[in-house]
């Protein structure tokens, strides 16, 4: 089990991305006094920060260093501020995806079924969950220490918890999230999440329910089943059936999924945030997708 032992900040992915690419050995064990001094943590701060910026998909390790992996570069160059919210949904689906080693994440935004909450209520579904998919009980420890502080500080730490919705506290001191955000997720970094999907789960087309079940991209993003819908309508529509869309015909509710490389749709992203069409967007986003791997 990865360690979590503190949540993220945004401050931390903005350094890691800007001050990584000069630094490959910030997450080295013997530059740890160099790391907190770039980061402005302490030491053991320094490990949650690689912890959660591997698993946001922002860094690779890679033999005796750590770099950018291709998302990471693609962002350095748009966005190294991390300015944009369509960003932040996009961590946001890798933490909460199917596989996530941040799995408490995952279970909160999958299975956990309730949206007004008090910490009792939510500790007793997380360890009913790890009883079923582990051999010996969680400890007390192991829930306060590596479960429940990081992943509250998660929220309070970006804009993931109020902005979003996720995670905010009400006068009683209890816990409560928004039923559908109020911050809508952009339709490509759906249609990112949608291609990732069927890559993962090694599909080209799945019914629409499937996506509102646990680990579908409806659930992970919390969307309605007519607002995913019409959402995969205008993906069809707007890159031309290059990415996903849905069929109605005889009501058979039928999501397509190309293998066009995910990436690109994080690059298409910026480009129509400039201006850009989204079918000539997506052009673009292609060549620089395929240039960022390449690397």
């Amino acid at each position: 089990m990865a360690k979590f032992e503190f949540g993220f900040e945004e401050a931390w992915f903005r350094l890691i991305i800007k001050k990584l690419p000069d630094h490959p050995d910030l997450f080295l064990p013997r530059e740890v006094e160099k790391a907190q001094a770039i980061l402005r943590v302490g030491k053991l701060k320094v490990g949650a920060a690689r912890a959660w910026a591997e698993n946001t998909g922002l860094i690779l390790k890679k033999k005796n260093e750590f770099i950018l992996s291709p998302l990471g570069q693609l962002i350095a160059l748009h966005d190294p501020d991390l300015e944009e919210d369509g960003i932040w949904w996009l961590i946001h689906y890798h933490l909460a995806r199917s596989g996530s080693p941040a799995w408490f994440y995952a279970f909160y935004f999958n299975q956990f079924d309730m949206d007004e909450f008090s910490r009792e209520e939510f500790e007793s579904q997380v360890r009913a969950y790890w009883d079923d998919t582990h051999e010996k009980p969680m400890t007390d420890s192991v829930f306060h220490k590596l479960i429940f502080s990081p992943f509250k500080q998660v929220f309070e730490g970006t804009r993931l918890g109020d902005t979003f919705g996720f995670w905010q506290t009400n006068e009683d001191g209890n816990f409560w999230r928004s039923a559908f955000s109020s911050i809508p997720v952009p339709k490509e970094i759906l249609a990112y999440a949608l291609v990732d999907w069927g890559k993962q789960n090694d599909r080209q087309s799945v019914h629409l329910e499937k996506l509102l079940e646990p680990g579908g991209i409806g659930r992970i993003f919390r969307l309605e089943r007519d607002t995913l819908d019409t959402l995969l309508v205008d993906i069809g529509e707007v890159y031309q059936k290059q990415v996903g869309w849905i069929s109605h015909t005889a009501g058979l509710n039928s999501v397509s999924i190309t293998d066009i490389p995910p990436l690109a749709l994080v690059s298409a992203y910026y480009y129509e945030l400039d201006g850009e069409e989204p079918a000539d967007a997506l052009k673009k986003g292609m060549q620089e997708a395929s240039a960022f791997m390449k690397k």
